[in-house]
């Protein structure tokens, strides 16, 4: 019997199975890196009466030096609506160092993002509530990229 739910049960999840997107909590060690922005996800929750309003940014590691590295994603951040300063700095961050007034512009901001470049800094920390390492990713600042042109090898020509 538990086989035939099992045989059912595949083909009732086989859309959502596809549509899923596959969880990575791939970090990159501890340091400075150039990304860009790849998907904004959003979405809204509620739980135990609590409503939480959500974004998850990916980014992608933009080293061509570093083959190892380049091309890499990983979380760029979960920004809520439980952590008003936390999501209001990064926004600011995001937004080339300009405050973001409200929570619809910086959900403007959190969209605007995708396919820009930023430095960003990921550093690992100790908990001292429970002991536990957590590793986070903050935006350092916004690079300009408009007006730089690229050349046959990929590379932007010397300015001057």
């Amino acid at each position: 019997m538990s086989d035939m739910l099992f045989e059912s049960l595949l083909s009732e999840f086989y859309q959502s199975y596809r549509e899923a997107e596959e969880f990575s909590d791939w970090m990159p060690d501890d340091g400075e890196y150039i990304v860009s922005v790849i998907k904004c996800a959003k979405g809204a929750s509620e739980k135990e009466g609590k409503k939480t309003a959500w974004w998850k940014l990916t980014a992608r590691i933009e080293a061509p030096q570093q083959e190892e590295l380049n091309g890499q994603e990983f979380p760029l951040g979960f920004y809520s609506s439980n952590a008003f300063g936390f999501l209001k700095g990064q926004a600011r961050a995001l937004n080339g160092g300009e405050t973001v007034p409200s929570l619809a512009e910086a959900d403007r901001v959190f969209e605007a993002a995708i396919g820009c470049v930023y430095r960003v800094k990921v550093t690992t920390t100790t908990s001292t509530k429970n002991g536990k390492e957590y590793t986070n990713c903050y935006v350092q600042e916004k690079i300009a990229t408009e007006g730089v042109v690229e050349t046959d090898e990929g590379e932007a020509p010397p300015q001057g």
